[in-house]
Formats: structure tokens, sequence, C-alpha cells
């Protein structure tokens, strides 16, 4: 049994497709803009890399739990390479802004 050479042709050419289909982890534009508002900290991390500034923070605001402000944490973390540098804020674990720039 032997394969014409269309099948091949139509094979490579499926399979560049579903490999350009699989996002590459990374700072790019492409990769930023699909970050968005309300994702975790993993989820922001699949798309862009690993980070490379972590910042947390939290506070215990002694307020108590009535109002569910007893206890504030936020991260901000930061992705830079010689092209672009990214800010993504997280406050209790999500998404709440995000920023991106161009290095020129």
């Amino acid at each position: 049994m032997s394969i014409n050479f269309s099948q091949s042709v139509i094979g490579f050419i499926m399979m560049v497709v579903l490999l350009s289909s699989c996002a590459t982890p990374g700072l790019t534009y492409t990769n930023f803009n699909r970050v968005k508002e309300g994702m975790t900290e993993e989820e922001v991390i699949r798309i862009l890399g690993e980070p490379t500034k972590v910042t947390s923070v939290n506070v215990d605001t002694g307020i108590g739990s009535l109002f569910g402000l007893n206890n504030l944490s936020g991260t901000n973390m930061i992705w830079s390479t010689n092209d672009a540098k990214a800010n993504v804020i997280f406050f209790k674990g999500k998404v709440k802004s995000n920023n991106f720039t161009n290095q020129f």
C-alpha cells in the first residue's frame, strides 16, 4: 500500500495548520491580547510563560469578615524582553488590570 503525492501534501498541510493553532507561551502582543480580566495567575502564565519579576502583597485590614475585606491580597507580575514589557496586576488571584509596552 503506497501513499500518493497528493495525500502526502494534504497530510503535511493539515499538520502545519494544527501546529500553528497551538499557541506558544511567551511575551508577544498577540499573546498579551489573550489575557483578560478575571483570569487566574496560572492561566496568564500558560499564555505568557514565567514572569521576569513577581511582587506580592497580603494585608490584614483589621475590618473583619463582615464586608469580606478582612484580608486583601494582590500580585504584580512583569514580563520583560528587549522588545516589550507587560505588567499584569492580580487582585485576589484574578487579573484586575494589564499593560503592554513596546521597548524601542
